[in-house]
């Protein structure tokens, strides 16, 4: 796996904040390893940085990613997503073969234990975050996804030129607009979209949304974010701006410039997983007229 970090290198969790670059113009991906890149920044307007991700590999080759959006203020929250990541990071990479589902349901229900205790020492009422986990098994033969996630931390999936929200947002807003009460630009302006229905860290028995196995084919991209960017741009805009940089790490760097350039007012975290087209499928989809060409 080639995995770029943007922030902070070498740590686990990405930290701090930094200035936007602009996107990078490297060719696309073509090596047969999965190409991953994160980037978490602070944004114009918090004073700290919530938002925590980590993208790692396990021991049996799994890469995994992991996005957390904390809350309960500066301290707590920070804390509580860190908790979030470490916990289900550390619990998925030890974890080797199948039953991938009941392992995302299970490192939630661990990370919620752990927030509750960290929140019990630290006597943070309200501490908690969302979570979204992404799981992909033989990245480099037979690449599958397995997702879970508890919140309004999305994931996607940019297929060819679509874009498709794999995650329902479990807040008040996201159950008005799944049940047709609310379309995407009234919930977009809504005064409660903040409000969420499940979070890691709470005291009622939680029930993370885990997700049926995907199939990824090459040029697939999984794109995991923060509320600071699916908040600030339109699923047409993620979906534009994609689909025109060439790598992991420019697709990062994209959406962060786009999500503060529309002026969003909280941390803004996105991870990118690049599965690249492979040998055998550049080979399918040559094109014909090259082919002839060459007789």
């Amino acid at each position: 796996m080639r995995c770029t970090q943007t922030n902070n290198p070498g740590a686990d969790v990405s930290l701090g904040a930094r200035e936007p670059v602009v996107p990078s113009e490297a060719p696309a991906p073509t090596c047969e390893a999965l190409d991953a890149a994160l980037v978490s920044v602070c944004g114009p307007v918090r004073e700290v940085n919530e938002d925590a991700a980590v993208v790692v590999t396990g021991e049996a080759g799994q890469v995994i990613a992991v996005l957390a959006d904390g809350m309960g203020g500066h301290v707590a929250g920070r804390e509580a997503a860190e908790i979030v990541v470490r916990t289900c990071s550390e619990r998925l990479s030890k974890r080797a073969g199948d039953g991938w589902q009941e392992a995302l349901a299970a490192a939630i229900t661990a990370a919620n234990s752990a927030v509750l205790a960290a929140a019990r020492a630290g006597a943070h009422d309200g501490m908690g975050a969302t979570g979204v986990l992404a799981l992909v098994e033989e990245p480099r033969t037979a690449p599958t996804l397995h997702l879970a996630h508890v919140g309004d931390s999305r994931a996607y999936l940019l297929r060819g030129r679509s874009l498709l929200r794999l995650t329902v947002d479990h807040s008040l807003v996201g159950q008005l607009v799944h049940d047709g009460f609310l379309d995407e630009r009234q919930a977009a302006q809504h005064p409660d979209r903040h409000l969420l229905q499940r979070a890691i860290g709470q005291q009622a028995p939680l029930v993370a949304e885990v997700q049926p196995p995907i199939a990824l084919g090459g040029g697939d991209r999984v794109l995991l974010m923060s509320d600071g960017l699916h908040g600030a741009l339109a699923d047409d805009d993620i979906q534009r701006i994609a689909l025109a940089c060439r790598s992991a790490a420019a697709v990062c760097e994209a959406l962060l410039a786009a999500a503060l350039a529309a002026a969003s007012d909280d941390n803004v975290s996105v991870v990118c997983l690049w599965v690249p087209v492979t040998t055998a499928e550049r080979r399918r989809t040559r094109p014909v007229t090259a082919a002839r060409a060459r007789r």
